[in-house]
């Protein structure tokens, strides 16, 4: 395995990302065609603007195959979000994941003063991630948005100078 990381658009990644995400939340936490419409659009909508400067979009490859991917969606914001964070559920375990959130806290903190993000409760690999690179938890609330009630968490990061 030699993994490579590769920083903005690449033939094939924005469908990786909308099929890894889909696919991952959809065993998880029984999510569908709402979500996944849901992560299309917004990963379209970021695409046209995945240029400018303050935002990232880094994904990890094995060959020609994408096996990870995060966003850093801000601009030229104080604030910018973590988003899109998914790696290929056959490469838990591997340090990818580890690996792609260092490299864009480090994007982050030369452009933002403070990054946040959206995740539900019982991710907890995810979870132990982000409170190991300076996450707190910020706000819990219930959600109907996906058909079911689900209990989401917004956590938060200052930068890290």
């Amino acid at each position: 395995m030699h993994i490579t990381y590769r920083i903005g658009y690449q033939p094939g990644l924005l469908g990786w990302m909308t099929q890894t995400q889909t696919r991952f939340y959809a065993k998880a936490v029984g999510f569908g065609m709402a979500f996944e419409c849901k992560v299309a659009n917004e990963i379209a909508e970021f695409a046209s603007r995945h240029i400018m400067t303050g935002n990232l979009l880094l994904a990890a490859f094995d060959g020609d195959s994408a096996v990870g991917s995060i966003v850093i969606d801000g601009g030229t914001t104080p604030a910018a979000r973590l988003r899109w964070f998914v790696v290929e559920p056959t490469r838990h375990g591997q340090g990818i994941g580890r690996a792609l959130l260092h490299q864009a806290l480090a994007f982050a903190d030369t452009h933002h003063d403070y990054l946040w993000l959206t995740t539900i409760v019982g991710l907890d690999a995810a979870k132990h991630l982000y409170e190991a690179t300076g996450f707190t938890l910020a706000a819990e609330h219930s959600d109907a948005t996906w058909g079911k009630v689900m209990h989401e968490q917004t956590w938060d990061r200052k930068r890290c100078i």
